[in-house]
């Protein structure tokens, strides 16, 4: 576990970092690609993780140059991820990290999930008794790669982006972290594994 004792706010992202609903997303977004006859390239899509679904579906449409309603297809990811009941567990060794230092340091998460999905996965955990702040892909205006999202997060915690540590799965959410001026621990299947210190643009 890593040691955090110098930090005085700690941020994690959500899917894919504490809860491995990823699964789910991936899923949904299988569905939707085969509804629609679009290519299904997990691996790209996983890249993607951190940004709304309506702007993984303009990706999409760019990668694949379409011609489709990008509203249909993002209204029918959002359908098919509300549809899977359970969407996911909690990942035991970021949790161990929430559960070891939430009375010790300001907890917050910041996801680019939409808020009612974020409260759906949170709900079926204890997670939000032990974090002091919320922001989701509702709450700002540019998502990951900006820093928006965790300067939020860091706002609403009273702390200082410089006092902050970031857990984070995506290379969007690193950047975003980045770019926020936080040090940046990487989340890889659930493990935690490179730490990437702010100043390293």
């Amino acid at each position: 576990m890593p040691n955090l004792d110098k930090y005085k706010g700690i941020i994690f992202d959500l899917d894919g970092t504490l809860v491995n609903s990823m699964v789910a997303h991936a899923h949904a977004w299988e569905l939707t690609c085969s509804k629609f006859n679009i290519p299904y390239d997990k691996e790209w899509l996983d890249q993607l993780g951190g940004m709304p679904s309506r702007k993984v579906t303009l990706e999409i449409m760019k990668r694949y140059d379409l011609s489709l309603d990008p509203q249909l297809i993002t209204k029918n990811k959002i359908a098919n991820f509300e549809a899977i009941e359970h969407k996911g567990d909690v990942l035991p060794e970021t949790y161990a990290i929430l559960e070891r230092y939430y009375q010790l340091k300001k907890v917050g998460i910041g996801t680019g999930a939409q808020a009612k999905h974020a409260k759906a996965i949170l709900d079926t955990t204890d997670i939000p008794s032990m974090i002091t702040a919320l922001v989701t892909s509702d709450d700002v205006d540019n998502h990951k790669p900006h820093p928006d999202t965790f300067l939020k997060v860091a706002q609403q915690l009273d702390v200082l982006p410089s006092d902050c540590v970031v857990f984070e799965d995506t290379l969007i959410g690193q950047q975003a972290a980045s770019s926020a001026g936080m040090d940046c621990f990487m989340v890889e299947e659930g493990v935690v594994t490179t730490f990437i210190p702010a100043n390293n643009e």
